[in-house]
């Protein structure tokens, strides 16, 4: 991970420089992504006095998380802007995680085995298994036998062709055919 402290209207001393890189440097724990920290840290003087600002802006693969935090004292800034950034950085990851969990049920790869002429999910213990009718069958007969087996789809042997298709009723009610494409 890459981290860059720069100062607007504030010198940058060492002792500056180790207590942010230290502070700072420990959110990397909460997120496995980051590529890169941007700290800023400046001074502003107003009329109710002087105020240090601290803005972090975490580069993580894809999108970008921001914390500021503006405090009479510069080291207690850099304190509050690390807890925000921690608690920012978390909600993130959860957000990745449950989008990576909501997904997982719907993705599942199909795998065609000709030896065996059986369609199966490929998958730990779940097998789902579709036997194709050992006698090759022209599309109409497939469609009765999808109407006779009262299924959404139907895998068969093409007669004409003599490989694996697929008949499906659709939504609207008619028939649909999906064949291998040719070369």
């Amino acid at each position: 991970m890459k981290m860059s402290i720069h100062g607007k209207q504030l010198v940058i001393t060492d002792a500056i420089r180790e207590y942010a890189e230290s502070k700072i440097g420990r959110v990397e724990k909460y997120h496995d992504g980051i590529i890169e920290l941007a700290v800023s840290l400046s001074a502003v003087r107003l009329k109710t006095g002087n105020y240090h600002t601290a803005e972090v802006l975490a580069y993580l693969g894809g999108s970008t998380v921001k914390a500021t935090c503006t405090e009479e004292d510069l080291y207690a800034a850099i304190d509050q802007v690390t807890d925000k950034l921690e608690g920012q950085l978390k909600k993130h990851k959860e957000k990745i995680q449950d989008a990576i969990r909501s997904r997982e049920p719907i993705v599942r790869k199909m795998k065609y085995n000709p030896d065996t002429m059986v369609v199966e999910k490929e998958a730990a213990a779940d097998v789902v298994k579709v036997y194709l009718p050992p006698k090759p069958m022209s599309i109409e007969e497939a469609i009765l036998q999808l109407e006779i087996l009262k299924k959404v789809f139907f895998p068969f042997t093409n007669a004409d062709t003599g490989e694996m298709n697929i008949v499906y009723k659709r939504k609207d009610g008619d028939y649909g055919h999906i064949e291998p494409e040719k070369k």
